[in-house]
């Protein structure tokens, strides 16, 4: 049987509208064709209901009238307490902030395109939910630019320096000024070197744990070990078992842990530093290792490859999120550990690089903006106290990490602020320009000071095209391609 994509999408778009129901309340008074524009506390700061007597000695009660709360993502994040004491905490909470505030929380499942569906419903007047799970990436800078998002620091209802929060998700989105993203705190990383301890312990290599502790992890240690665990086991002049592989992001490993600032956001949108010398610093030592360091490095294909090698036994380290912990090395049968990237010369401190994380946004053009986030806000209180907090953290890296010294690393990268998320990803042209110098440094056609003269240029171009970008065409282009995408014949 044959059938349309655009038939198919009718389908969806049917269904996606249907299940709007209390998600937000069309303003009839505009013309649902065009942008929503945020409002502003003034213009909403008599919609939030008022304290009434207190339920516990801390909290206030308040009556939402049974607003219906939604949080959209493309998989259900309805809190399952079988999975952690953290999840089971937020059911708890969630519970009791429905019994008692009058409102209700629903999970909604959004088409796996869940960014299309975002500006397709905020576009048309009805956002699909109230609260989504975003990519930072593409939550900077498309959909700020765009409208889609709405600036959730104009509420004054959250605060930031509250220890629930997560510092790193919310200056994922913050953006010329204003905070768009928000994420209670997690235990979860970004990139760190992978290691594995049988091998290592058979091969009589140092222990990563221990070189951490004196802090003696640096790159050239690292370098001599990626050396030394190259193993050609029968001689054929193939190594069997290599000292260290590496997907993507080695560059940008290089330059943070050694303390440089390379990608900072202004009041225009982003800036690129990279007259700092510890740019210049990290990006030789990058070319040399890359140059004189035998290693499996870059895609093998399939992307899930270089971790297969690592969970095999066919690799030392490997550079990876720490994600991978829980989700692909469960069935390793070798012991394995997880450190912070080595630490450059120039480095005051481990750190922690990320290109994405996926914070929580407010959808623009929702009923009640301040109410909503007031209702996600009382939910988040899962605990009292910081100590609390950090018990759940505890609690699931010790679920997901293999070691007590792994969940040791993780609270202290944790606890100290060394997570640093790159935002250069969401800024295409920029980010190809970049990706393309730190090609041919990687290659050694050029010097890294020759390849930054090179590019600089076409750096400063890609910076000021951001300011004459048109997001509101691309945001409609975007609504079209879902709602009307090409017909393709299929059997």
């Amino acid at each position: 049987m044959r059938k349309s994509k655009k038939a198919l999408a009718l389908l969806l778009t049917t269904a996606m509208i249907a299940s709007l129901g209390a998600c937000g309340k069309k303003d009839t008074d505009n013309d649902t064709k065009s942008t929503p524009t945020p409002q502003t506390q003034d213009q909403d700061k008599n919609t939030t209901p008022e304290a009434t007597p207190e339920t516990t000695p801390n909290e206030p009660k308040y009556d939402f009238g049974g607003r219906v709360l939604k949080i959209g993502s493309y998989y259900d994040m309805t809190p399952n307490p079988e999975d952690s004491a953290y999840k089971q905490a937020l059911a708890e909470r969630i519970a009791f902030v429905e019994e008692n505030y009058n409102c209700k929380i629903e999970f909604v499942s959004i088409p796996d395109d869940y960014t299309a569906a975002y500006i397709t419903s905020v576009l048309s007047g009805e956002p699909i939910c109230d609260i989504g799970y975003i990519m930072s990436y593409r939550l900077l800078p498309a959909l700020i630019e765009g409208g889609i998002a709405y600036p959730v620091s104009d509420l004054g209802v959250f605060d930031f320096n509250e220890y629930k929060w997560r510092p790193d998700y919310i200056e994922a989105g913050n953006y010329k000024g204003k905070n768009y993203s928000f994420m209670t705190k997690d235990p979860e990383i970004r990139y760190g070197i992978f290691w594995n301890k049988t091998l290592f312990k058979k091969y009589g290599l140092p222990d990563l744990y221990e070189l951490v502790e004196k802090g003696e992890w640096t790159w050239e240690k690292f370098r001599e070990i990626c050396l030394a665990g190259n193993k050609d086991l029968d001689g054929d002049g193939t190594n069997d078992i290599w000292g260290f592989n590496e997907r993507e992001s080695l560059e940008w490993c290089y330059l943070y842990s050694n303390g440089a600032d390379v990608i900072q956001k202004t009041d225009s949108g982003v800036n690129v530093n990279l007259s700092d010398p510890k740019v210049i610093e990290a990006l030789e030592e990058f070319q040399d290792f890359t140059q004189n360091v035998p290693h499996e490095g870059g895609w093998l294909g399939d992307w899930l490859q270089q971790i297969k090698n690592f969970r095999d036994g066919k690799v030392m380290m490997c550079l990876e999120e720490f994600w991978i912990s829980y989700s692909h090395l469960g069935e390793m049968q070798d012991e394995f550990g997880f450190v912070p990237f080595p630490k450059g010369p120039s480095a005051t401190d481990w750190s922690c690089y990320g290109k994405e994380v996926a914070p929580r946004f407010m959808l623009n053009g929702i009923d009640k903006p301040e109410e909503a986030a007031l209702i996600y806000d009382l939910i988040t209180d899962v605990v009292e106290t910081e100590e609390e907090w950090d018990d759940l953290m505890e609690a699931q890296l010790e679920a997901w990490a293999s070691d007590a010294e792994t969940v040791s690393i993780c609270m202290n990268i944790l606890n100290n602020g060394l997570v640093t998320i790159n935002p250069i990803k969401g800024f295409g042209d920029l980010n190809t320009t970049m990706s393309n110098m730190f090609g041919d440094i990687r290659n050694a056609t050029s010097t890294p000071q020759t390849a930054i003269e090179t590019y600089t240029p076409a750096i400063d171009a890609a910076i000021a095209d951001i300011q004459n970008y048109d997001y509101d065409t691309e945001m409609k282009e975007t609504m079209d391609k879902f709602l009307n995408p090409e017909e393709e014949e299929t059997e």
